[in-house]
């Protein structure tokens, strides 16, 4: 930060619709960077990644999301507002595949886990899914409750915390990474 000017400034939602509730959109998440790409999902919305040098638009797909995004070196992964897992090409934005048993179970944000990519559901259930396919890997229960935030990862454990009051901290087996 140089001088304090704006460097660029793109946006991720555009409203639209004839009511204002129709027109309602929200940025949910904080983005994901990685250096080169600074990616975002909005409510009613769409995920966009863009240069994180100029601002410019990599790509955009059209996709409502109440969670957030995960991103690694080759996918970007988003939950959209039915609770669909998706994986899109992190270079061109191309759909590569779409996990659909998740549906209607209010699943969080994903979490990068080792090679799983990890969602947390309203019955405190934790699922582990395949990053190459969407695949299902493992599912684990914690207390019952609804998971209240959106797992976090530290190292090699993942962090879950329930509306019970509970903090799990899960570990990867050996050689799972």
């Amino acid at each position: 930060m140089q001088d304090g000017r704006v460097k660029w400034d793109s946006p991720v939602a555009v409203p639209r619709g004839a009511t204002e509730l129709e027109r309602v959109t929200d940025v949910v998440a904080p983005p994901v960077v990685d250096g080169r790409l600074v990616c975002a999902v909005a409510y009613q919305g769409r995920v966009a990644c863009f240069d994180a040098a100029s601002g410019s638009a990599a790509w955009t797909r059209e996709l409502s999301s109440w969670s957030g995004l995960a991103m690694d070196y080759r996918y970007v992964y988003a939950v959209d507002a039915a609770g669909n897992v998706n994986a899109f090409e992190r270079d061109s934005g191309r759909s590569v595949w779409r996990q659909d048993k998740l549906a209607a179970r209010s699943v969080s944000a994903p979490a990068l886990l080792g090679k799983y990519l990890v969602v947390a559901d309203f019955a405190g259930y934790s699922h582990y899914l395949n990053t190459e396919d969407g695949s299902f890997v493992a599912q684990l229960a914690t207390d019952g409750a609804r998971i209240a935030v959106s797992p976090l990862v530290a190292g090699e454990h993942l962090i879950i915390q329930t509306l019970a009051g509970n903090v799990f901290s899960i570990g990867l087996k050996q050689g799972a990474k």
